[in-house]
């Protein structure tokens, strides 16, 4: 936040910052998690249309829980355009939300959207978070990743304030966690909810920039 000072209401300049990060971030995982990961893409390639199969199942079951929640919501006469701020799915915003980073920076937001945020978001999540307890305790697995995600917010809540909000955005992108830790479960590869997740943010970027356009 301190490098951002005197620059927040500057967004064509803030909205850097909040790309820099997610590419900060994502960097940051790969590299940790560098050898994990070609261990697991090894697994891939033995049988590729097995974990293509399930990458599209999964952005299937996402893109079909996501349009039931929200047409739900606005069915009963919730305001869903907060919610909406909070697509993409990231790890946690910091000078921008995810729509707004979009609307700015079309291109380079939507490629660390796309491609940082999934690898962070599954290395700080589901690797330390979900698989290590799924292979003993899977129900408890699934609830530590509807918790795991909420400490972003409640950070984002001491620090802003507008629990409403941001609480808002955790309902939106619980069902895109749970089903992207299913399909990690599923195929025991992290290969499967990142990828998954690279598309449905992918997915999600295009799909709300044509209706902000519009």
């Amino acid at each position: 936040p301190f490098l951002g000072i005197g620059l927040w209401d500057q967004w064509e300049i803030s909205v850097w910052l909040e790309i820099g990060y997610h590419a900060a971030n994502g960097i940051l995982m790969l590299l940790l998690m560098s050898s994990y990961l070609k261990e697991e893409w090894f697994m891939v390639t033995t049988d590729v249309s097995h974990y293509l199969k399930h990458v599209m199942l999964t952005v299937g079951l996402i893109s079909g829980a996501e349009l039931l929640l929200l047409g739900t919501l606005f069915i009963c006469g919730v305001n869903i355009d907060d919610m909406l701020e909070c697509l993409p799915i990231v790890e946690m915003s910091v000078s921008h939300t995810p729509l707004f980073t979009v609307e700015l920076q079309p291109i380079f937001g939507t490629v660390a959207m796309s491609i940082f945020a999934p690898i962070s978001i599954c290395a700080l999540f589901y690797c330390s978070g979900f698989a290590t307890i799924c292979y003993h305790k899977p129900w408890l697995a699934y609830l530590c990743v509807a918790v795991i995600p909420l400490i972003p917010p409640i950070i984002d809540i001491l620090w802003r304030g507008d629990a409403a909000f941001v609480l808002g955005g955790y309902l939106v992108q619980l069902p895109i966690h749970l089903l992207a830790c299913w399909s990690y479960q599923k195929t025991d590869n992290v290969w499967t909810p990142m990828i998954s997740l690279a598309i449905t943010n992918l997915l999600i970027s295009i799909t709300l920039q044509i209706l902000v356009l519009r």
